[in-house]
């Protein structure tokens, strides 16, 4: 008796993650259709502004006042979102309508500074942010009906994200025409993610699908420093929760 390489997979990607649960009684399971799927997508971001806070402790010949407020409000504007999954269809559904997808993604998003201010003073700001997501997605498909083609579905995931943090400004006292002062991070936080979206099934094995996504960056940390006259000094250790919204198209290939 032959046994598919990929039945096996997926009947212990399941039983490793709901096993006991489903023995609990806690979910009412019932067989499915599973199978493996790659997917990509593209749209937008919006990042939501971010507020760096922290205190200030220049060395020595620094600008800056020890124990004085560092609190740099970044306005973050709209750009480009895309990523690309790997994933599984689970081969059962609970409480009969819906029907769970786990995968891994990599994505990515890179931002612009619109605008900003430190200690709510008026300085102009440029610079921009890119952040790389590593995320294991848990998604769950709501079907009624075996012939359903339009499919609602939401879920989470949680993993790790890469950033890389550009800001400079400099005060609008007429006198500086370049940056001043700048907020410089590499490091990689804690990311969560909530995701809402609507499969639209077609009649062959791809399908085009639309989703919403919140997500969140835990700890985002950032360096002031001085960087006048080319300079690169320190002035304070500052951090931040960063989080925002991106909405994208895609298509799944499934398998």
């Amino acid at each position: 008796m032959s046994i598919s390489l990929r039945g096996v997979a997926l009947t212990a990607l399941s039983s490793a993650l709901l096993s006991s649960t489903a023995h609990a009684g806690i979910f009412d399971m019932e067989p499915a259709k599973g199978g493996f799927y790659v997917s990509g997508f593209v749209g937008g971001a919006f990042p939501f502004d971010a507020e760096f806070e922290g205190t200030q402790s220049p060395g020595a010949g620094v600008p800056g006042a020890p124990g004085a407020p560092a609190n740099v409000e970044v306005d973050f504007g709209t750009d480009a979102f895309f990523g690309g999954a790997v994933g599984a269809q689970l081969p059962f559904k609970y409480w009969k309508i819906f029907h769970p997808r786990l995968e891994v993604e990599v994505s990515r998003l890179e931002t612009d500074v619109d605008d900003g201010s430190f200690n709510n003073g008026d300085q102009s700001f440029s610079g921009d942010q890119g952040i790389t997501f590593y995320l294991i997605n848990n998604k769950s498909d709501i079907q009624w009906a075996e012939d359903q083609r339009i499919i609602p579905y939401f879920g989470g995931g949680l993993g790790l994200a890469s950033v890389n943090t550009d800001v400079q400004y400099f005060p609008n006292n007429g006198v500086a025409t370049t940056a001043t002062f700048a907020l410089e991070g590499d490091e990689t936080v804690f990311a969560t993610v909530s995701n809402i979206g609507v499969t639209f099934k077609t009649n062959s094995n791809i399908d085009v699908y639309t989703e919403a996504r919140y997500y969140k960056l835990y700890d985002v940390d950032t360096q002031r420093v001085f960087v006048g006259g080319g300079a690169n000094q320190f002035n304070a250790n500052l951090d931040d929760n960063t989080d925002g919204i991106t909405v994208t198209a895609g298509m799944r290939i499934n398998f």
